[in-house]
């Protein structure tokens, strides 16, 4: 919707993670069919910001936990036979998880090799965060957009499983909050938390014609919301009028 625009701010590590990998995601695909060399270059830029991330983590074992966890969560609601839950839903919802779990299972341990042996990918990455690329990555960039996206799309199916995964767990947190509606005084607003509530993430929802933004801080125990402004020499100010925003808690 470009009426609203949505502030996230992760509170445990493994969702500003999450977070991250999606935004790479997008980026890739966004920028990897435009016709435009450098723009498309953007997407091979995002892919390598995401190897780097794979590289260097288990994300794979962090998947099965977190799928699993929610797993569990979504079973005991089914196993307390609530009458306010719609079975048919949670159902489905319960069924996906399964299904993702089998699909994450099933992926190799060395997914990330293909990137290694593959030396024209190698030495884009090399060369990435170079301001003069190599005469070999400048002629690939230089063919056809249906043979460079081609490529890329290449490049990205082994990394696909993480993109569905990450896509349905964000989905789950994020629609697990409910939306609330609330008032910072004076641009201001704080509100205590109980630490004994899985809080995943925090979303803040605001229309878009507004020109002052949330500044969140999070703890175990308290929110603090601050709306922020800025003068004419671009100095970022407190904005000091009261605020009306929607609060959504994601918690399970």
């Amino acid at each position: 919707d470009n009426q609203i625009s949505i502030y996230e701010e992760p509170v445990q590590e493994k969702v500003r993670k999450f977070l991250k990998i999606e935004y790479l995601f997008d980026r890739i695909y966004y920028f990897k069919n435009k016709e435009d060399k450098r723009e498309n270059y953007t997407a091979l830029m995002a892919l390598y910001d995401l190897y780097e991330i794979l590289s260097r983590s288990d994300i794979k074992s962090e998947l099965i936990r977190e799928v699993e966890t929610h797993n569990t969560y979504f079973n005991k609601i089914k196993d307390s036979q609530s009458s306010n839950t719609d079975q048919s839903k949670l159902n489905s919802v319960i069924e996906k998880q399964e299904l993702l779990l089998k699909l994450l299972y099933s992926v190799e341990s060395n997914y990330l090799d293909y990137i290694d042996n593959d030396v024209l990918c190698k030495t884009i990455f090399k060369n990435c965060n170079s301001t003069i690329q190599p005469s070999s990555v400048e002629f690939w960039l230089t063919r056809d957009i249906v043979l460079r996206e081609t490529q890329i799309d290449l490049w990205l199916e082994p990394l696909l499983f993480i993109k569905k995964s990450i896509d349905f767990i964000l989905n789950i947190i994020r629609k697990s909050g409910n939306f609330n509606d609330k008032l910072a005084e004076k641009g201001f607003y704080i509100e205590k938390l109980d630490p004994k509530k899985n809080i995943l993430l925090i979303r803040i929802t605001l229309t878009s014609d507004l020109y002052y933004y949330p500044q969140i801080s999070v703890g175990k125990q308290r929110l603090n919301i601050m709306f922020m402004s800025k003068d004419d020499k671009n100095n970022l100010i407190r904005h000091k009028d009261d605020v009306q925003f929607i609060l959504t808690t994601c918690v399970l």
